[in-house]
């Protein structure tokens, strides 16, 4: 017996160039990438209180603080105007460019981190342990 199949409709079903209405999606929820989160307990510095936020976006960490101090002024001139030095309990400096008790909105601005300044594709988000 022969089969003869045609491939007239099949151009539909197989196109990957499908917009967010064709596939039934109206935005990206979550990044392509999961976002790396590490929870972690910081530590006084110079006798004052760690940040009482919960999640911070960490743009860079270091052990000697004097790299993190450069780091702080490299982001500056990239445009993140205002960042923070955390220390956690190992002793790194972790180098924070957000500090919020929101869990979403931390997560956005890892993601727009990522898409905006690839340079900082390594860009995650710190949980503090109470």
């Amino acid at each position: 017996m022969l089969v003869n199949l045609s491939c007239s409709g099949t151009n539909k079903l197989f196109s990957s160039k499908k917009t967010n209405t064709e596939s039934g999606l109206g935005k990206t929820l979550m990044p392509a990438t999961p976002i790396r989160e590490v929870e972690e307990k910081l530590v006084t510095e110079n006798n004052e209180a760690p940040d009482p936020h919960s999640y911070f976006v960490i743009i860079g960490s270091f052990r000697d603080v004097n790299n993190a101090r450069d780091h702080q002024a490299i982001i500056r001139k990239d445009g993140f105007e205002s960042s923070s030095l955390l220390r956690n309990e190992a002793g790194l400096y972790r180098v924070s460019v957000m500090a919020t008790d929101d869990v979403t909105e931390a997560r956005k601005e890892v993601t727009r981190i990522w898409a905006e300044y690839p340079a900082y594709s390594d860009t995650w988000l710190l949980i503090q342990l109470k």
